[in-house]
């Protein structure tokens, strides 16, 4: 049986970010711990606001904590969830219908996607609505020496 073990993360669209980088750092009296041109995070209190300007987010998106990210998506698979992937353009479709986004960091045959101290998945409930996992994992960090 899954256990989903809590929400990790809530992302939001943001179709201007940078104007929602500022908005978001004024509300919260600080900058991103992290923002690319794609995805800006505040983190606190062990909760992460995410934005992203991601095409396919049009609603706030609840990332989920799992201990095991490969069995909590075949159980939400086996209740009816569908598996997604990023495809090439930015955008979300369900798993093998298109091809999905080139990069070492995503499984073609779940859509499960590695990322740097975790793994994430999104997937569509029987509803529509979508629903994202996630699973910490250990970083190894690279240290120069020299």
């Amino acid at each position: 049986m899954m256990q989903l073990n809590g929400f990790s993360n809530v992302v939001l669209p943001a179709r201007d970010l940078p104007a929602s980088i500022a908005a978001w750092t004024a509300l919260l009296g600080r900058e991103p711990a992290f923002h690319s041109d794609e995805f800006a995070a505040f983190s606190g209190d062990g909760v992460e606001i995410g934005l992203t300007a991601a095409p396919w987010v049009d609603h706030p998106l609840v990332f989920w904590t799992v201990e095991n990210i490969e069995q909590a998506h075949r159980a939400l698979v086996a209740a009816g969830a569908t598996a997604m992937t990023e495809v090439a353009d930015g955008s979300l479709a369900e798993l093998g219908t298109a091809e999905a986004a080139e990069g070492d960091n995503i499984d073609p045959g779940t859509g499960i996607v590695d990322m740097p101290g975790a793994r994430l998945a999104v997937l569509k409930a029987a509803d529509g609505n979508l629903i994202g996992i996630t699973q910490e994992v250990p970083m190894d960090w690279l240290v120069d020496e020299s």
